[in-house]
């Protein structure tokens, strides 16, 4: 009994010791747990404060902001307008420039008559404008008498021109004394004698750079003045300057005639030159390969010339192309129609000159092919006449093609150069329109060319194939009965004309001789006009004219005249 005695003592102490532990532990948990619970509620505490702050701090920015919006909103419509105003007052401001301008430059020409007139002695504008006289000696302002001031110059005068010409269109000019008006007149002649002057001037300086000539490179402005360049740039200031007088009319006039004379002396001087060879053809047989091979050139010297003229034009006689600070140039000074009107001249100079042009030519060759007068030089001609339309057809496509490439290229640069403007949006309408009326104009010249080519090719087909015909029966030992002359012997075929194809030649009915027929008898016919050689010749040559006609008025298959070939053919 004593030893379990002993054992619980030490089980019980051993349960309290353990159980001691525990309320220790669970003390320490429970404050633990307080600690944390005090800890988290001041942690919340300082959160929720921290949060009002925020949002109160939010609440004063977002009442600020609305306040400097609703600011903005009311003094940003003043400020718009003070920058309208401010805009309205620098364009007066330059206005007001431009007209003080012009009256000092006004005041200085009448300045420069009165002297004139009261001295007796005549200002030698063109020898001082020109530089004959030193710049020292110059009586005249150094605007005009410089060179690199042409352009300042140009616009100079034009505006002087303008006011000369308001005094006829205002009622102002009648109210002017009689002294005032001399004063006018006299300033308003110098005026014009200024004007001559600059202009020959600019107009000599264009002849001699381009005469001077040079490889054509585009590549870009540096390229112009490299040695054996032509300086293009020189001739597109040259070109802006004398687009002051008459829009450059006297400009386009000159350049074409220099094209015309430098670069086609074949159509320059070809009617001396037509005459020499006509006088030598009457002599020697006439050499159709030769007369060929000449047009042919011909053809493809136009083409090659256009085309290069037309890159020389785009960059020329177009407005140069506007920087970023570049504020001084203005858009609508210059257009960009200018370039295709100069190449319109251009070919009309070329192609429709009734003296020199290509058509004169190409109808100078066909007449001295008709002054031959045989058949054999006939059939040559309608071979030529199948070259022209072959040769031309090529001609004004390429032509067509080469104005279209000039206002893709204006286009294309300047949508790189300035991609705001609603200026060069109708400057690029301007541009379609001018190229669409150039290739309209070409398809126009082509069609009139072609017509009167395939009129006179028509009347020579049929009327020998008619002399094959009667040539051929005529060997066989037939006789033909010359019909009588009357009105429906040798006249055109109008119905043809009225179904809108060429008036063609109707060849006159020739019936054999019946007695000669009667003559010869059966044996004659089988060996003569019904012998199969003899019925084959007309079809050969027939087959010969259809092949010309089909490529002179084309395949009917979208590249050419459907109705006009059947026509012909019937015809044949």
């Amino acid at each position: 009994m004593e030893g379990c005695g002993e054992d619980e003592e030490e089980m019980l102490e051993a349960l309290s010791q353990a159980s001691q532990v525990c309320t220790n532990l669970l003390d320490q948990t429970s404050l633990a747990s307080r600690d944390a619970t005090d800890a988290m509620t001041e942690a919340e505490d300082a959160y929720h404060i921290r949060l009002e702050a925020h949002t109160m701090l939010a609440d004063r920015v977002s009442e600020q902001a609305e306040k400097i919006e609703e600011q903005f909103r009311t003094n940003g419509r003043a400020a718009l307008k003070i920058g309208q105003q401010l805009e309205l007052a620098e364009a007066k401001k330059r206005q007001c420039d431009t007209a003080s301008l012009l009256i000092r430059q006004w005041w200085m020409m009448e300045n420069l008559a009165e002297q004139e007139e009261l001295s007796g002695e005549e200002l030698q504008v063109n020898e001082e404008v020109r530089g004959v006289i030193p710049s020292s000696s110059c009586r005249m302002d150094p605007l005009f008498t410089r060179p690199e001031n042409s352009l300042e110059a140009a616009k100079a005068l034009k505006a002087l021109r303008t006011v000369v010409k308001s005094r006829g269109n205002s009622a102002s000019g009648t109210l002017l004394d009689p002294m005032s008006r001399h004063r006018f007149d006299v300033t308003s002649k110098l005026i014009q004698r200024t004007s001559v002057a600059l202009e020959s001037r600019l107009l000599n300086s264009f002849s001699e750079i381009y005469v001077t000539g040079g490889t054509y490179d585009f590549s870009s402005p540096d390229a112009a003045s490299r040695p054996g360049r032509l300086n293009w740039i020189q001739l597109r200031n040259l070109a802006m300057a004398l687009s002051n007088f008459d829009g450059g009319r006297g400009l386009h006039k000159r350049y074409v005639q220099m094209v015309v004379s430098s670069r086609f002396p074949e159509l320059h001087h070809g009617k001396s030159g037509n005459d020499d060879s006509d006088s030598d053809e009457d002599d020697d047989h006439l050499d159709m390969d030769s007369m060929r091979q000449k047009l042919s050139n011909l053809f493809h010297r136009v083409n090659e010339v256009c085309t290069a003229e037309f890159q020389l034009i785009s960059n020329v006689f177009s407005s140069p192309p506007v920087g970023k600070g570049d504020a001084t140039f203005d858009v609508t000074s210059l257009s960009d129609a200018v370039p295709f009107q100069v190449a319109r001249t251009l070919l009309q100079r070329v192609i429709s000159d009734p003296r020199d042009g290509l058509q004169a030519r190409i109808n100078d060759l066909l007449e001295s092919i008709d002054r031959r007068g045989d058949f054999d030089a006939g059939t040559k001609k309608l071979d030529t006449f199948v070259v022209i339309h072959e040769k031309a057809a090529g001609l004004f496509t390429m032509l067509k093609d080469s104005a279209q490439t000039m206002l893709m290229a204006n286009n294309k640069s300047r949508a790189d150069e300035d991609q705001r403007s609603e200026e060069y949006q109708a400057v690029s309408d301007e541009n379609k329109r001018a190229v669409a009326s150039l290739i309209q104009y070409l398809t126009t010249q082509e069609m009139s060319l072609s017509s009167s080519h395939r009129r006179g090719y028509l009347n020579l087909e049929l009327r020998l194939l008619h002399h094959e015909c009667c040539y051929c029966l005529d060997r066989t030992g037939a006789k033909l009965v010359i019909p009588k002359r009357g009105k429906d012997n040798g006249r055109h075929n109008q119905s043809m004309g009225q179904a809108g194809g060429p008036a063609t030649y109707e060849a006159p009915v020739m019936p054999l001789d019946k007695h000669h027929l009667k003559k010869i008898g059966f044996s004659g016919l089988l060996n003569g006009v019904l012998k199969s050689s003899v019925l084959r010749q007309p079809l050969m040559h027939a087959t010969d004219s259809l092949a010309r006609a089909r490529l002179m008025f084309g395949m009917g298959q979208g590249f050419g005249d459907m109705d006009s070939t059947a026509r012909c053919w019937a015809t044949c």
